[in-house]
Protein backbone atom coordinates (compact mmCIF):
# COMPACT_ATOMS: atom_id res chain seq x y z
CA UNK A 1 0.00 0.00 0.00
CA UNK A 2 1.34 3.53 -0.97
CA UNK A 3 -0.14 6.67 0.16
CA UNK A 4 0.64 10.03 -0.91
CA UNK A 5 0.12 13.34 1.14
CA UNK A 6 -0.84 15.40 -1.60
CA UNK A 7 2.85 16.63 -3.54
CA UNK A 8 4.93 16.37 0.64
CA UNK A 9 5.56 13.34 0.58
CA UNK A 10 4.87 9.12 0.20
CA UNK A 11 4.53 6.34 2.62
CA UNK A 12 4.99 3.20 1.20
CA UNK A 13 3.77 0.46 3.83
CA UNK A 14 4.10 -3.08 2.02
CA UNK A 15 6.36 -5.10 4.19
CA UNK A 16 4.80 -3.87 7.20
CA UNK A 17 1.61 -4.10 6.19
CA UNK A 18 -0.77 -6.99 4.99
CA UNK A 19 1.84 -9.91 4.43
CA UNK A 20 0.89 -13.00 6.24
CA UNK A 21 3.87 -12.12 8.12
CA UNK A 22 3.16 -8.67 8.81
CA UNK A 23 0.46 -6.02 10.63
CA UNK A 24 -2.44 -7.15 8.53
CA UNK A 25 -5.95 -5.49 8.72
CA UNK A 26 -7.21 -7.96 11.27
CA UNK A 27 -4.59 -6.21 13.31
CA UNK A 28 -5.90 -2.73 13.07
CA UNK A 29 -9.28 -3.67 13.66
CA UNK A 30 -8.53 -6.22 16.43
CA UNK A 31 -6.80 -2.71 17.80
CA UNK A 32 -9.74 -0.55 16.68
CA UNK A 33 -10.44 0.64 20.35
CA UNK A 34 -6.99 1.95 21.21
CA UNK A 35 -6.30 3.58 17.93
CA UNK A 36 -9.94 5.34 18.20
CA UNK A 37 -8.97 6.88 21.36
CA UNK A 38 -5.17 7.91 20.28
CA UNK A 39 -6.99 9.87 17.35
CA UNK A 40 -9.32 11.51 19.78
CA UNK A 41 -5.74 12.28 22.39
CA UNK A 42 -4.13 13.69 19.66
CA UNK A 43 -7.23 15.53 18.36
CA UNK A 44 -7.96 17.05 22.11
CA UNK A 45 -4.36 18.10 22.19
CA UNK A 46 -4.55 19.88 19.04
CA UNK A 47 -7.55 21.38 20.77
CA UNK A 48 -6.35 22.30 24.34
CA UNK A 49 -2.90 22.74 24.16
CA UNK A 50 -2.44 20.14 26.82
CA UNK A 51 -0.34 16.70 27.30
CA UNK A 52 -1.51 13.86 29.67
CA UNK A 53 0.14 14.98 33.03
CA UNK A 54 -1.38 18.90 32.12
CA UNK A 55 1.42 20.07 31.14
CA UNK A 56 1.43 22.67 27.54
CA UNK A 57 2.02 20.82 24.29
CA UNK A 58 1.94 23.24 21.41
CA UNK A 59 3.76 21.45 18.84
CA UNK A 60 0.55 21.42 16.60
CA UNK A 61 1.19 25.39 16.46
CA UNK A 62 4.49 25.17 15.22
CA UNK A 63 3.15 25.30 11.28
CA UNK A 64 1.25 28.09 11.90
CA UNK A 65 4.19 30.40 13.72
CA UNK A 66 4.12 32.68 11.67
CA UNK A 67 0.57 33.08 11.32
CA UNK A 68 -0.77 33.14 15.00
CA UNK A 69 0.47 34.45 18.32
CA UNK A 70 0.54 31.64 20.34
CA UNK A 71 3.93 31.03 20.70
CA UNK A 72 5.66 33.88 19.79
CA UNK A 73 5.17 37.80 19.07
CA UNK A 74 5.02 40.04 15.83
CA UNK A 75 8.16 41.56 16.78
CA UNK A 76 9.92 38.02 17.11
CA UNK A 77 8.90 36.33 14.17
CA UNK A 78 9.98 39.68 11.84
CA UNK A 79 13.42 39.66 13.28
CA UNK A 80 13.61 36.15 12.38
CA UNK A 81 12.63 37.19 9.41
CA UNK A 82 15.20 39.74 8.67
CA UNK A 83 18.09 37.95 10.02
CA UNK A 84 18.91 36.56 6.34
CA UNK A 85 20.39 39.80 5.62
CA UNK A 86 22.01 40.41 9.00
CA UNK A 87 23.95 37.21 8.18
CA UNK A 88 25.62 38.22 5.00
CA UNK A 89 27.63 40.92 7.66
CA UNK A 90 28.83 38.05 9.14
CA UNK A 91 32.18 36.01 8.46
CA UNK A 92 31.07 32.39 10.61
CA UNK A 93 28.39 31.54 13.10
CA UNK A 94 29.12 28.95 15.87
CA UNK A 95 25.42 27.05 16.85
CA UNK A 96 26.31 25.88 20.16
CA UNK A 97 23.68 23.44 21.57
CA UNK A 98 23.12 19.67 22.33
CA UNK A 99 20.03 17.69 21.70
CA UNK A 100 16.79 19.42 20.40
CA UNK A 101 19.00 22.64 20.19
CA UNK A 102 21.53 20.91 18.08
CA UNK A 103 20.65 17.68 15.99
CA UNK A 104 17.73 19.62 13.76
CA UNK A 105 20.02 22.28 12.62
CA UNK A 106 22.54 19.62 11.73
CA UNK A 107 20.21 18.00 9.53
CA UNK A 108 19.21 21.68 8.20
CA UNK A 109 22.82 22.95 7.55
CA UNK A 110 23.62 19.19 5.62
CA UNK A 111 20.91 19.26 3.38
CA UNK A 112 21.12 22.68 2.43
CA UNK A 113 24.70 23.63 3.22
CA UNK A 114 26.25 20.29 2.85
CA UNK A 115 29.83 19.62 3.78
CA UNK A 116 31.99 21.63 1.24
CA UNK A 117 30.40 24.95 2.62
CA UNK A 118 32.84 26.44 4.84
CA UNK A 119 35.26 25.88 2.14
CA UNK A 120 33.62 28.38 -0.24
CA UNK A 121 34.25 31.62 -1.15
CA UNK A 122 31.77 34.06 0.96
CA UNK A 123 30.36 34.74 -2.95
CA UNK A 124 29.87 31.21 -3.34
CA UNK A 125 27.86 31.11 -0.17
CA UNK A 126 25.90 34.00 -1.82
CA UNK A 127 27.03 36.10 1.02
CA UNK A 128 26.24 33.93 3.80
CA UNK A 129 28.63 32.78 6.42
CA UNK A 130 30.89 29.70 7.56
CA UNK A 131 28.84 27.70 9.71
CA UNK A 132 30.32 25.82 12.56
CA UNK A 133 28.63 23.26 15.45
CA UNK A 134 29.75 23.59 19.50
CA UNK A 135 28.31 22.37 22.47
CA UNK A 136 27.19 19.11 21.74
CA UNK A 137 29.95 17.61 23.74
CA UNK A 138 32.14 18.20 26.65
CA UNK A 139 35.18 17.13 24.57
CA UNK A 140 38.00 19.85 24.94
CA UNK A 141 39.74 17.94 22.13
CA UNK A 142 37.06 19.60 19.31
CA UNK A 143 36.11 22.58 21.07
CA UNK A 144 39.85 23.95 20.89
CA UNK A 145 40.61 22.74 17.46
CA UNK A 146 37.66 24.88 16.43
CA UNK A 147 38.83 27.77 18.50
CA UNK A 148 41.97 27.22 16.57
CA UNK A 149 40.39 27.40 13.23
CA UNK A 150 38.60 30.53 13.73
CA UNK A 151 41.69 32.09 15.00
CA UNK A 152 43.59 31.04 11.83
CA UNK A 153 41.00 32.11 10.09
CA UNK A 154 40.53 35.84 11.92
CA UNK A 155 44.20 36.03 10.63
CA UNK A 156 43.05 36.40 7.36
CA UNK A 157 40.57 38.89 7.65
CA UNK A 158 40.93 42.28 9.49
CA UNK A 159 37.36 42.61 12.12
CA UNK A 160 36.78 38.91 11.31
CA UNK A 161 32.79 38.67 12.49
CA UNK A 162 32.08 35.49 14.88
CA UNK A 163 28.12 35.21 15.69
CA UNK A 164 27.71 32.42 19.06
CA UNK A 165 24.36 31.43 18.41
CA UNK A 166 23.50 29.99 21.60
CA UNK A 167 20.90 27.86 22.64
CA UNK A 168 19.28 26.77 25.72
CA UNK A 169 15.95 27.34 27.32
CA UNK A 170 17.64 27.13 30.82
CA UNK A 171 21.21 28.03 30.02
CA UNK A 172 22.96 26.12 32.24
CA UNK A 173 22.69 22.76 30.62
CA UNK A 174 26.63 21.51 30.57
CA UNK A 175 27.60 20.97 26.99
CA UNK A 176 26.49 24.37 25.40
CA UNK A 177 26.98 26.68 28.74
CA UNK A 178 30.74 25.42 28.80
CA UNK A 179 31.20 25.54 25.11
CA UNK A 180 29.63 29.11 24.90
CA UNK A 181 31.83 29.93 27.91
CA UNK A 182 34.95 28.65 26.32
CA UNK A 183 34.33 30.33 22.74
CA UNK A 184 33.73 33.86 24.63
CA UNK A 185 37.23 33.63 26.61
CA UNK A 186 39.50 32.31 23.82
CA UNK A 187 37.95 34.19 20.35
CA UNK A 188 37.55 37.69 22.12
CA UNK A 189 41.34 38.85 22.05
CA UNK A 190 40.82 37.76 18.00
CA UNK A 191 37.61 38.23 16.36
CA UNK A 192 34.68 40.25 16.53
CA UNK A 193 32.39 38.37 18.65
CA UNK A 194 28.16 39.03 19.33
CA UNK A 195 25.90 36.81 20.70
CA UNK A 196 22.39 35.38 19.75
CA UNK A 197 21.01 33.76 22.38
CA UNK A 198 17.45 31.51 21.96
CA UNK A 199 16.53 30.94 25.35
CA UNK A 200 13.67 31.11 27.87
CA UNK A 201 11.30 33.91 27.13
CA UNK A 202 11.32 35.07 31.29
CA UNK A 203 14.26 32.94 33.31
CA UNK A 204 16.97 31.02 33.03
CA UNK A 205 20.60 32.13 33.11
CA UNK A 206 20.96 32.39 29.78
CA UNK A 207 17.61 34.99 29.82
CA UNK A 208 19.50 36.82 32.82
CA UNK A 209 22.67 37.46 30.73
CA UNK A 210 21.30 38.09 27.64
CA UNK A 211 19.54 40.84 29.14
CA UNK A 212 22.26 42.61 31.23
CA UNK A 213 24.73 42.25 27.69
CA UNK A 214 21.89 43.33 25.25
CA UNK A 215 22.09 40.41 23.19
CA UNK A 216 19.69 39.82 20.45
CA UNK A 217 17.51 37.24 21.97
CA UNK A 218 14.59 34.70 20.31
CA UNK A 219 12.26 32.37 22.28
CA UNK A 220 12.22 28.36 23.16
CA UNK A 221 8.31 28.72 23.71
CA UNK A 222 6.23 27.32 26.04
CA UNK A 223 5.30 23.83 25.61
CA UNK A 224 8.05 23.04 23.13
CA UNK A 225 10.10 20.75 23.78
CA UNK A 226 13.64 20.57 22.28
CA UNK A 227 13.08 17.72 20.11
CA UNK A 228 9.84 19.40 19.05
CA UNK A 229 11.98 22.53 18.16
CA UNK A 230 12.97 22.46 15.02
CA UNK A 231 10.07 24.67 13.63
CA UNK A 232 10.14 27.19 16.75
CA UNK A 233 13.11 29.85 16.78
CA UNK A 234 15.51 26.96 17.68
CA UNK A 235 15.97 25.96 14.21
CA UNK A 236 13.90 29.45 12.23
CA UNK A 237 16.30 31.40 13.41
CA UNK A 238 19.53 28.77 12.74
CA UNK A 239 17.62 28.58 9.13
CA UNK A 240 17.62 32.17 8.61
CA UNK A 241 21.32 32.47 9.30
CA UNK A 242 21.89 30.07 6.08
CA UNK A 243 19.33 31.56 4.26
CA UNK A 244 16.92 28.88 4.33
CA UNK A 245 13.28 29.83 3.29
CA UNK A 246 11.62 29.26 6.42
CA UNK A 247 7.76 30.13 5.51
CA UNK A 248 8.27 27.06 2.81
CA UNK A 249 9.80 25.06 5.88
CA UNK A 250 6.74 25.86 7.84
CA UNK A 251 4.14 25.64 4.74
CA UNK A 252 5.25 22.00 4.35
CA UNK A 253 4.59 21.31 8.12
CA UNK A 254 1.42 22.82 7.19
CA UNK A 255 0.12 20.64 4.67
CA UNK A 256 1.01 17.72 6.95
CA UNK A 257 -0.39 18.69 9.48
CA UNK A 258 -3.90 19.94 8.05
CA UNK A 259 -3.73 16.14 6.25
CA UNK A 260 -3.66 14.27 8.90
CA UNK A 261 -6.45 15.33 11.41
CA UNK A 262 -8.86 12.72 10.48
CA UNK A 263 -9.35 9.95 12.96
CA UNK A 264 -10.09 7.32 10.97
CA UNK A 265 -6.65 5.07 10.44
CA UNK A 266 -7.46 4.91 6.93
CA UNK A 267 -7.81 8.29 6.11
CA UNK A 268 -4.90 9.53 7.94
CA UNK A 269 -1.44 8.36 7.39
CA UNK A 270 0.77 9.41 10.38
CA UNK A 271 -2.24 7.42 12.59
CA UNK A 272 -2.16 4.36 10.00
CA UNK A 273 1.71 3.85 10.02
CA UNK A 274 1.91 5.02 14.03
CA UNK A 275 -0.49 2.11 14.27
CA UNK A 276 1.19 -0.13 12.28
CA UNK A 277 4.42 0.03 14.37
CA UNK A 278 2.70 0.09 17.88
CA UNK A 279 0.90 -3.19 16.97
CA UNK A 280 4.59 -4.56 15.81
CA UNK A 281 5.94 -3.44 18.85
CA UNK A 282 3.29 -4.93 21.28
CA UNK A 283 2.41 -8.08 19.29
CA UNK A 284 5.16 -8.77 17.02
CA UNK A 285 8.18 -8.38 19.14
CA UNK A 286 9.60 -5.44 17.81
CA UNK A 287 12.41 -3.80 19.73
CA UNK A 288 14.65 -1.74 17.99
CA UNK A 289 14.30 0.76 14.88
CA UNK A 290 16.18 0.73 12.47
CA UNK A 291 16.23 4.52 10.66
CA UNK A 292 18.02 4.31 7.30
CA UNK A 293 17.78 7.26 5.02
CA UNK A 294 19.45 6.50 1.99
CA UNK A 295 21.88 9.37 0.96
CA UNK A 296 24.60 11.04 3.03
CA UNK A 297 23.48 14.63 3.69
CA UNK A 298 20.49 12.27 5.38
CA UNK A 299 22.66 11.01 7.98
CA UNK A 300 21.97 13.69 10.60
CA UNK A 301 18.19 13.07 10.07
CA UNK A 302 18.56 9.69 11.54
CA UNK A 303 20.07 10.85 14.53
CA UNK A 304 17.35 13.97 15.04
CA UNK A 305 14.66 10.91 14.74
CA UNK A 306 16.87 8.58 17.02
CA UNK A 307 16.34 11.63 19.58
CA UNK A 308 12.77 12.04 18.81
CA UNK A 309 11.75 8.50 18.92
CA UNK A 310 13.86 7.37 21.85
CA UNK A 311 13.04 10.29 24.56
CA UNK A 312 9.55 10.14 23.46
CA UNK A 313 8.68 6.81 23.62
CA UNK A 314 10.93 5.48 25.83
CA UNK A 315 9.37 5.64 29.15
CA UNK A 316 8.82 3.84 32.32
CA UNK A 317 5.50 4.44 33.86
CA UNK A 318 2.51 4.52 31.56
CA UNK A 319 -0.22 7.31 32.25
CA UNK A 320 -1.58 5.58 35.54
CA UNK A 321 1.50 5.17 36.99
CA UNK A 322 2.08 1.61 36.13
CA UNK A 323 5.45 0.43 35.23
CA UNK A 324 5.34 -0.46 30.94
CA UNK A 325 9.10 -0.21 29.88
CA UNK A 326 7.62 1.44 26.58
CA UNK A 327 9.90 2.04 23.30
CA UNK A 328 11.83 1.10 20.51
CA UNK A 329 15.93 1.36 20.59
CA UNK A 330 16.03 3.51 18.20
CA UNK A 331 19.05 2.65 15.57
CA UNK A 332 20.59 5.06 13.33
CA UNK A 333 22.30 4.48 9.77
CA UNK A 334 22.92 5.48 6.38
CA UNK A 335 22.27 3.54 3.25
CA UNK A 336 24.08 2.22 1.32
CA UNK A 337 27.24 2.41 3.35
CA UNK A 338 25.58 0.82 6.46
CA UNK A 339 24.29 -2.05 4.20
CA UNK A 340 28.05 -3.04 3.97
CA UNK A 341 28.67 -2.99 8.12
CA UNK A 342 25.08 -4.04 10.08
CA UNK A 343 23.12 -5.93 7.30
CA UNK A 344 24.38 -9.25 7.91
CA UNK A 345 22.41 -8.66 11.48
CA UNK A 346 20.08 -6.81 10.40
CA UNK A 347 18.96 -9.94 7.44
CA UNK A 348 19.78 -12.93 9.57
CA UNK A 349 20.32 -11.60 13.59
CA UNK A 350 16.70 -11.53 15.76
CA UNK A 351 13.72 -10.74 14.37
CA UNK A 352 13.09 -7.84 16.77
CA UNK A 353 13.88 -4.58 14.74
CA UNK A 354 11.29 -2.53 12.13
CA UNK A 355 13.38 -0.91 9.35
CA UNK A 356 12.05 2.60 8.56
CA UNK A 357 13.51 3.76 4.86
CA UNK A 358 13.55 7.48 3.97
CA UNK A 359 14.45 8.34 0.02
CA UNK A 360 14.41 11.17 -2.37
CA UNK A 361 13.22 10.45 -5.51
CA UNK A 362 15.10 13.25 -7.69
CA UNK A 363 18.35 14.46 -5.72
CA UNK A 364 19.81 17.88 -6.26
CA UNK A 365 22.67 16.79 -7.97
CA UNK A 366 22.87 13.27 -10.50
CA UNK A 367 25.23 11.92 -12.60
CA UNK A 368 25.37 8.60 -14.45
CA UNK A 369 28.37 6.12 -13.78
CA UNK A 370 29.70 2.83 -15.39
CA UNK A 371 27.91 -0.45 -14.73
CA UNK A 372 28.56 -4.36 -15.85
CA UNK A 373 25.84 -6.68 -14.75
CA UNK A 374 26.97 -10.08 -16.43
CA UNK A 375 27.34 -9.83 -20.16
CA UNK A 376 25.18 -6.70 -19.68
CA UNK A 377 27.15 -2.73 -19.62
CA UNK A 378 26.51 0.73 -19.99
CA UNK A 379 25.67 3.31 -17.66
CA UNK A 380 23.18 3.85 -15.08
CA UNK A 381 22.00 6.91 -13.08
CA UNK A 382 23.75 7.06 -9.80
CA UNK A 383 20.14 7.95 -7.97
CA UNK A 384 18.61 4.82 -9.57
CA UNK A 385 21.20 2.62 -7.93
CA UNK A 386 20.76 4.00 -4.55
CA UNK A 387 17.17 3.23 -5.28
CA UNK A 388 17.64 -0.44 -6.31
CA UNK A 389 19.89 -0.87 -3.37
CA UNK A 390 16.95 0.05 -1.07
CA UNK A 391 15.06 -1.39 -2.64
CA UNK A 392 16.80 -4.55 -2.40
CA UNK A 393 17.48 -4.03 0.80
CA UNK A 394 13.41 -3.93 1.61
CA UNK A 395 13.04 -7.21 -0.82
CA UNK A 396 15.53 -9.24 0.75
CA UNK A 397 14.73 -8.51 4.60
CA UNK A 398 10.81 -9.33 3.51
CA UNK A 399 12.09 -12.50 2.13
CA UNK A 400 13.40 -13.51 5.82
CA UNK A 401 9.98 -12.11 7.30
CA UNK A 402 11.69 -8.55 8.24
CA UNK A 403 9.11 -5.68 8.44
CA UNK A 404 9.88 -2.32 7.03
CA UNK A 405 8.61 0.95 5.41
CA UNK A 406 9.48 3.58 3.05
CA UNK A 407 8.80 7.03 3.01
CA UNK A 408 9.41 9.04 -0.03
CA UNK A 409 9.73 12.71 -0.78
CA UNK A 410 10.05 13.76 -4.49
CA UNK A 411 12.74 16.07 -3.81
CA UNK A 412 14.78 17.67 -1.08
CA UNK A 413 13.49 21.35 -0.37
CA UNK A 414 12.79 22.80 2.45
CA UNK A 415 8.54 22.37 2.22
CA UNK A 416 9.76 18.72 1.61
CA UNK A 417 11.76 18.30 4.63
CA UNK A 418 9.12 20.47 6.60
CA UNK A 419 6.68 17.93 5.67
CA UNK A 420 8.68 14.83 6.24
CA UNK A 421 9.98 16.29 10.18
CA UNK A 422 6.19 17.42 11.16
CA UNK A 423 4.76 13.94 9.94
CA UNK A 424 7.42 12.25 12.44
CA UNK A 425 6.14 14.14 15.29
CA UNK A 426 2.77 13.45 14.50
CA UNK A 427 3.24 9.53 14.15
CA UNK A 428 5.27 9.83 17.34
CA UNK A 429 2.41 11.86 18.83
CA UNK A 430 -0.17 9.66 18.03
CA UNK A 431 2.31 5.80 19.13
CA UNK A 432 2.48 7.74 22.83
CA UNK A 433 -1.37 8.11 23.11
CA UNK A 434 -1.46 4.56 21.52
CA UNK A 435 1.13 3.32 24.42
CA UNK A 436 -1.16 5.67 27.21
CA UNK A 437 2.74 7.09 27.77
CA UNK A 438 3.34 10.53 27.91
CA UNK A 439 5.53 11.39 24.86
CA UNK A 440 6.24 14.95 25.70
CA UNK A 441 8.33 14.96 29.22
CA UNK A 442 11.81 13.19 29.47
CA UNK A 443 11.76 12.60 33.40
CA UNK A 444 14.73 9.76 32.59
CA UNK A 445 17.55 12.01 31.40
CA UNK A 446 17.15 13.93 34.36
CA UNK A 447 18.44 11.12 36.07
CA UNK A 448 22.16 11.29 34.91
CA UNK A 449 22.04 15.06 35.01
CA UNK A 450 21.80 14.98 38.93
CA UNK A 451 24.78 12.27 39.08
CA UNK A 452 26.77 14.79 36.97
CA UNK A 453 26.57 17.74 38.98
CA UNK A 454 27.06 16.33 42.11
CA UNK A 455 31.02 15.35 40.12
CA UNK A 456 30.91 18.88 38.76
CA UNK A 457 30.30 20.33 42.50
CA UNK A 458 32.76 17.99 44.14
CA UNK A 459 35.61 19.57 41.54
CA UNK A 460 34.93 22.54 42.95
CA UNK A 461 35.57 22.17 46.50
Amino acid sequence: MCLTIQDALSLDIDYLYGQSWSVREDDLKAHEEQINRAAKEVSEIRRNGKGPDGSPVFFPHLPYLYEENLLIGDDEKQRIKTLSEKAKEMDAVVSIGIGGSYLGNQVLFDLFCGPYWNMKSKEERHGFPAVFFAGQNVDPVSLLKLTEELKRRSGEKDNYKVTLLVISKSGTTIEPTTAFHVLMKELSGFCDVSVIAVTDAEKGELHRLALENNWDTFTVPEGIGGRFSIFSPVGLVFGSLIGLDTEEFLRGARTVEEFCQSEKWDENPALLLASLKYIGTSEYGLVSEVIMPYGDALRSLGWWYAQLLGESLGKKYNNDGQIVHAGRTPVAAVGTTDMHSLTQEHQQGKKNKLFQFISVDSPSLDTKAYCMEGESEGFVQMSRMLTAAMKSNAEALASEQRMSCRISVSRMTPYHLGALMYFFFLTIAYEGSLLQINAFDQPGVEAYKKILHQYLRSFLQ
